[in-house]
């Protein structure tokens, strides 16, 4: 029977959970992919998502290996909240050692192949770290819709009320307006509100996409919105970015609108990520030197 040790990284977010089967080696044998990991908003779905993702990966490994024989590395979604972090660990996962940590986390490790650094995630939702020293400092991160400022879900839900200003005759209704009514095929305010009663995060961000071409045309209500969004941003990365010589990683699709507009001492700091957030999880895991 096989009795060799295996690791499992994880990228757990609110849409998809991603794995990486590596010998102890750190040899990549396989990864694995399924449905959203975030931990704050289900626990079961987290669950299952992550051995989903592992059944997946062992298969596409064609070894004989347990679950047994495997350290689970874990960045999730949602695990910098206690009380998630508690509920998981209580689950008694099927592995021979589990070792938890925010997906925030796992990205920053994986940016600077475990040295110092700091990482801003804007995608979906965003929220940056700094690590130094051995420890993490978080920025941001508390969730949509009381966080994630800058983010995807950010933008859609800005357009989104200034939408139902429009029905109300206290904004234009301009392009803004059209492509949300045309993307929730609303016609009333009325609409709307039916329309995004059950929306999460990433039904906010799916409005941005229509939004984009707009942005380019310069759309003055779009661009203020992505200026508001930028403000945020370069205030943040001046914080993350407390000692000359910290390095600055840049994660997430909306980076890439953000990126050019920052301050040229931020754009002077940032460098390409090193390795994933999956191999960053596991890094984690083998320096905190726990699971024997």
């Amino acid at each position: 029977m096989n009795s060799e040790l295996y690791f499992i990284g994880v990228d757990g977010g609110g849409s998809r959970c991603r794995v990486r089967l590596e010998s102890a080696d750190g040899t990549l044998l396989a990864k694995g992919q399924s449905g959203p990991a975030n931990v704050m908003r289900s626990l079961d779905t987290a669950c299952a998502s992550i051995m989903d993702a592992t059944a997946k990966a062992i298969e596409a490994a064609q070894l004989s290996i347990t679950t047994q024989q495997i350290v689970l590395c874990a960045g999730l979604a949602g695990a910098n909240i206690a009380s998630a972090h508690q509920a998981l660990m209580a689950k008694q996962l099927p592995f021979k050692h589990v070792h938890l940590i925010s997906d925030l986390h796992a990205a920053c490790a994986g940016a600077h192949a475990g040295h110092d650094g700091a990482v801003i995630v804007c995608g979906t939702g965003s929220s940056a770290t700094r690590y130094a020293s051995g420890n993490f400092t978080d920025f941001g991160g508390h969730g949509f819709p009381i966080g994630d400022k800058a983010s995807g879900a950010w933008l859609g839900l800005q357009a989104v009320k200034h939408s139902l200003l429009a029905f109300d005759g206290l904004a234009q209704k301009d392009a803004t307006f059209n492509a949300v009514c045309e993307h929730l095929q609303a016609n009333s305010a009325e609409d709307i509100v039916r329309e995004c009663a059950g929306f999460n995060s990433n039904d906010y961000a799916a409005i941005v996409l229509p939004l984009l071409p707009l942005y380019r045309k310069g759309d003055s209500v779009i661009q203020g919105f992505v200026q508001d969004g930028l403000g945020y941003l370069q205030r943040l990365a001046d914080e993350v970015l407390n000692t000359p010589d910290m390095a600055l990683c840049l994660i997430g699709g909306l980076t890439e609108l953000y990126h050019p507009m920052l301050s040229n001492a931020v754009k002077d700091r940032i460098q390409p990520c090193q390795l994933s957030p999956e191999e960053g999880a596991i890094l984690l895991a083998k320096q905190a030197g726990d699971f024997q």
